[in-house]
């Protein structure tokens, strides 16, 4: 049973309808979505439906942004419901250190920031040059700079049995006579093909922007749908959903990349292909780009969520896709980069990228591990994250 469920169990039909009704009023207290003067599983409920919006680009009630970092996400969801299921007695501290800081610091080779371990050469290389943050100057729109096109295009899920949407990003001067490298970006729980299009998240800027200084290659970005489900199940903390989730790698092989390869000029092959993702999208990043290194030959993924192991939360129990000691390649091709980012201190996802890392390296797998010391489980993590991972993609040979 998820948060959701345990924190509404106590109520009727009747009164989840008449929180629907509610309108926040200016809050007083933080989490007091509602402003009754009370914090309880009616704010849950508000604030949940705001990370819901945040996706569907609808209204967001700025009192829902719980961790105060400028933006709604699972993650005030998640502080709500353990503040309400009184497993915390407070929100944490709002201070300025989750606003972005731009560094051009070079990571050190400690658990600090970035481990790499021995092995392959141009892992080593791209770890020597790991920032732990963006610098400043890909994030704004400069004039002159061709940032691409989107463009949003249906195609038939074989997999879902029905139409799903997904967004193409368009290399600057797209030219069907020419070919391009394919990189794929999942999105987060509860989120969509548009989630990590977010102003929030800078990719298109970030990438427009690389590519115009010649530190990234041209590449057609791909961000699909990953709820693959021929059912009317609704994403959830449930294994169910999480099986429904771990379906993209599916509906990638069998829909998504056939639509690509008949739409659009791109090259095959793992040197040219690549996937990453946030949250949930970084679970099955890794779960993608794991089980199948014969197809992807760059991986990475932010914040990545648990479930990919079996193990226990405080959310559900999860079943897992393999244990620890399968998670590697084996007599399987590497990838050329698999980088793993995280934030130290993430309420949502707690030590569950730490414990692929640990993996990763107790299998011997060669891996990035870039650790930032500050940061959210949102737009910090991922900017970051792309910054490093756009810059190194698609050149290894």
């Amino acid at each position: 049973m998820n948060y959701l469920k345990k924190a509404v169990a106590v109520l009727s039909t009747a009164a989840i309808c008449a929180v629907s009704t509610l309108m926040p009023a200016a809050a007083a207290v933080r989490g007091d979505i509602n402003g009754d003067g009370k914090i309880n599983v009616y704010d849950v409920i508000l604030c949940r439906r705001a990370v819901v919006n945040t996706f569907t680009r609808a209204y967001v009630d700025p009192n829902t942004d719980i961790d105060g970092n400028g933006t709604t996400n699972v993650n005030d969801l998640v502080l709500m419901m353990n503040f309400v299921l009184r497993r915390s007695d407070s929100f944490p501290e709002i201070t300025t250190a989750s606003v972005t800081t731009t560094s051009t610091e070079t990571a050190q080779t400690t658990t600090d920031t970035t481990t790499v371990p021995s092995g392959d050469s141009y892992m080593k290389k791209m770890a020597a040059d790991i920032h732990l943050h963006e610098d400043s100057s890909v994030t704004e729109k400069n004039g002159g700079v061709d940032y691409g096109t989107i463009e949003k295009k249906t195609y038939f899920s074989k997999d879902a049995q029905r139409d799903k949407q997904l967004n193409v990003l368009l290399p600057p001067g797209y030219d069907p006579s020419q070919k391009y490298h394919v990189l794929y970006v999942f999105h987060g729980i509860f989120g969509n093909e548009d989630s990590m299009l977010d102003e929030n998240m800078k990719i298109q800027t970030m990438l427009g922007n690389l590519v115009a200084s010649g530190e990234a290659e041209k590449m057609i970005v791909v961000f699909p749908q990953m709820f693959t489900t021929s059912t009317d199940l609704f994403p959830g903390f449930t294994n169910e959903s999480s099986r429904a989730y771990d379906a993209i790698r599916e509906d990638l092989e069998n829909s998504i990349m056939p639509f690509m390869a008949e739409n659009y000029s791109i090259k095959t092959g793992r040197e040219n292909t690549g996937v990453t993702g946030f949250s949930m999208g970084g679970r099955e990043a890794l779960y993608v780009g794991v089980t199948r290194p014969q197809l992807y030959g760059y991986v990475g993924s932010v914040c990545a969520a648990p479930g990919f192991f079996p193990t226990v939360d405080g959310n559900m129990t999860h079943e897992g896709c393999m244990s620890p000691s399968e998670f590697g390649f084996g007599s399987e091709p590497s990838p050329y980069v698999l980088m793993l980012t995280c934030t130290r201190f993430d309420g949502t996802v707690g030590d569950a990228p730490e414990s692929y890392h640990n993996a990763l390296t107790s299998n011997g797998a060669e891996h990035i591990w870039h650790e930032l010391t500050d940061g959210d489980h949102g737009g910090i993590s991922v900017r970051a994250h792309m910054y490093n991972f756009l810059r190194y993609i698609f050149k290894a040979v």
